[in-house]
């Protein structure tokens, strides 16, 4: 059975490296008008393959702590103190994925709220970060606005206002803007 895990895992995780060039070549070639939407479907494999990584070896874990050699009590114990820290671990990685999955269907957006025509007239439709005029204009809790976009690429590096260097709220959820993956080692 763990030749058969090992090659799933192999082939999975092949498949999601193939997913994420693709991805990251599609993204590049649509001129990186797309670069919220890329971050946010690199995001949402990353979680998948968190989840997947973490649900991958409980088969073998479960088999090795319920031998009985060792006796029925100690196997018993040690396979429920394994399966509850395991269910915490997979919970919170289900949490995360479908926060990534809301927010690449519902377009949420982190730091700040979509800007009214009035607010936008307000200040004028010209965005500070690109200097042309704005699209889908977000209002930051600092009171300025940019494009989506433009304030998405920014706050991939920095996590403050690009007019004021007020500190915007963090994601609830990490990005992978880049397709780069977790280099944590996973164990059980």
């Amino acid at each position: 059975m763990s030749w058969y895990i090992l090659f799933l895992d192999t082939m999975v995780r092949q498949a999601a490296m193939v997913l994420k060039c693709i991805l990251l070549m599609y993204c590049k070639n649509s001129g990186g008008h797309n670069y919220r939407k890329q971050g946010q479907m690199l995001t949402l494999i990353e979680y998948m393959l968190f989840l997947y990584r973490a649900l991958l070896p409980t088969p073998v874990w479960c088999r090795f702590f319920l031998n009985k050699e060792y006796g029925s009590l100690f196997s018993s114990s040690t396979t429920g103190l394994y399966l509850t820290f395991k269910l915490t671990s997979v919970i919170e990685k289900v949490r995360l994925f479908l926060a990534a999955l809301r927010a690449l269907s519902h377009k949420e957006v982190h730091f700040g709220s979509y800007a009214s025509s009035e607010q936008v007239n307000a200040v004028g439709d010209l965005c500070a970060i690109c200097q042309e005029k704005m699209h889908a204009p977000i209002l930051l809790r600092c009171k300025h606005i940019f494009c989506e976009d433009c304030v998405s690429e920014w706050f991939e590096r920095k996590r403050t206002c690009p007019l004021c260097r007020a500190l915007a709220k963090p994601a609830d959820i990490r990005s992978y803007g880049d397709g780069s993956t977790s280099l944590v080692l996973q164990l059980f």
